[in-house]
């Protein structure tokens, strides 16, 4: 079976965020299925549309949300009420914790991304893409 690249959309703020160091966990209500040192790319939602850099996966932690919270709060890149109002009515929540960030010197906006991977969509939360799908890119971002 061919590994799989979580793809994450992430609101522009919370991606500079990441790319910076100040977020190293990714929050989430769904667990994606991913790995330690597997690949997540970071996909900048609206009004950026664009691949902004990548990084890989240090663990996944799965616990309440007054848990990740009490552990995780420095690292979060999110307010105290911006976290409470995401995860109301949650029982538990999803830390994907981030380790060697970089960002792309240049944005791949969704329709530079379309023109190498036709079927490219923007996920709602997260998605994959194959590693083959992953090393066109990467042969694409290098002729460039």
């Amino acid at each position: 079976m061919e590994r799989k690249v979580l793809v994450i959309s992430v609101k522009p703020e919370y991606a500079y965020k990441i790319l910076s160091g100040e977020k190293k966990i990714e929050l989430r209500k769904n667990t994606p299925k991913v790995s330690k040192d597997d690949l997540v790319i970071i996909y900048a939602t609206n009004p950026l549309k664009a691949i902004v850099g990548y990084c890989r996966v240090r663990g996944i932690i799965i616990d309440n949300p007054k848990n990740i919270w009490n552990s995780y709060k420095n690292e979060a890149g999110i307010s105290k009420d911006g976290f409470s109002a995401y995860y109301r009515n949650s029982l538990y929540a999803t830390g994907i914790l981030l380790k060697d960030v970089n960002s792309l010197s240049n944005r791949f906006t969704l329709e530079r991304v379309k023109s190498f991977l036709p079927n490219f969509k923007p996920p709602q939360s997260f998605s994959y893409i194959s590693i083959s799908d992953t090393l066109n890119t990467y042969k694409f971002i290098s002729n460039t």
